[in-house]
């Protein structure tokens, strides 16, 4: 790989964007235990699918957003994506 490739690897795969597929996971899990689960389970993951997608729309707002500011600098993106998700992990756990 060359230089350029691995920077526009990193321009995409930053924090915020790997929130994002936590959320596409959530949704996905919440999808397949509605379609294929319990009657309990059905009943109950549907919040799952709402979360997840709550999940998946701020974290791809929130890195378009720190992109557009940044003007596309990767070092930028990578610190402030960085320390967001690190001040989330850390309400997550205090709470």
């Amino acid at each position: 790989m060359t230089g350029t490739s691995i920077k526009n690897l990193l321009v995409w795969i930053t924090p915020l964007t790997l929130g994002a597929l936590v959320g596409l996971y959530e949704i996905l899990h919440g999808l397949f235990y509605v379609i294929y689960g319990t009657p309990d389970q059905k009943r109950d993951y549907p919040l799952e699918i709402v979360l997840g997608l709550l999940i998946m729309a701020v974290c791809s707002g929130g890195h378009w957003l720190i992109s557009r500011i940044s003007h596309s600098n990767t070092r930028i993106i990578w610190i402030i994506e960085s320390i967001l998700v690190a001040l989330i992990v850390y309400g997550f756990y205090k709470s």
